[in-house]
């Protein structure tokens, strides 16, 4: 397999994770278009979980525009976006701003191959502890994630029920220190690949350690449960704590929100 076609399919285990979750929810919607680009609501306030995702590497604006305007009567009251690997073009520049989605952002697409095991790591200072949430555990997950991220635990928990954190491909930690919540993340496992996101450290517990444990754990249950390829999405600011665990960005992603 070339290093394109790695990206390629990492792309694509992202795309089928966001259905698979928007597949799960009881109001949830999602529609593949004619050529395999993605509308999936799960009806949550984050805009990325509300989208029109295209993983090829030249989208279709005729089938963004069609996928644009079978999601405007579901969107219309949630924050939504449209996600596209590499450079928009001119035309769906002009689709999105008609749908009123005029910013722009760009996130690293990161990958790390699981084939090899890398070895044990030092652990973490101040005894970090990393464990599995349950699923009626939606609470604690969203607390804590929303303290580390600065947003209120609504939002966590209007995606992230006890029925998706109950789902065997979906997998939330919890990491403390000295017993105490510090952080969090969650794994989404599709086959070959798994999915972190939402990796958060507490800020009276950050430098320490923590985000660097959640994601060991998340890659060392991943390994353990087949997965050969771990991905993500970063922001600039967590981009370090990523390249220290062995990720590399691959390519630049675009989303389109309000």
């Amino acid at each position: 397999m070339t290093n394109d076609d790695a990206v390629s399919e990492a792309a694509r285990a992202f795309q089928t994770a966001t259905e698979r979750l928007a597949g799960i929810l009881p109001d949830g919607l999602h529609e593949r278009g004619p050529g395999g680009a993605l509308l999936a609501v799960t009806r949550s306030m984050i805009p990325m979980l509300n989208s029109v995702m295209s993983v090829t590497a030249v989208p279709d604006a005729a089938e963004i525009e069609l996928l644009c305007e079978k999601a405007a009567p579901h969107v219309a009251q949630l924050p939504w976006s449209i996600r596209l690997r590499g450079e928009p073009g001119a035309e769906i520049v002009g689709i999105a701003a008609a749908h009123g989605l005029r910013t722009l952002t760009r996130q690293p697409f990161m990958l790390l191959s699981l084939d090899e095991d890398r070895g044990s790591r030092e652990p973490a200072r101040g005894a970090v502890t990393v464990r599995p949430l349950r699923g009626d555990e939606d609470q604690t997950f969203a607390t804590v994630l929303g303290a580390a991220f600065g947003a209120p635990p609504a939002i966590i928990t209007s995606l992230y029920t006890p029925l998706v954190l109950g789902q065997p491909f979906v997998r939330a930690y919890l990491a403390e220190v000295d017993g105490v919540p510090a952080g969090a993340g969650l794994a989404i496992l599709t086959e070959r690949h798994v999915g972190l996101a939402n990796i958060g450290t507490l800020r009276d517990h950050r430098r320490r350690g923590v985000g660097r444990a959640v994601t060991e754990a998340i890659l060392r249950d991943g390994r353990a449960a087949g997965a050969r390829t771990a991905y993500l999405h970063s922001s600039e600011e967590a981009l370090p704590l990523f390249e220290q665990a062995g990720f590399r960005t691959r390519e630049s992603w675009a989303a389109f929100t309000a």
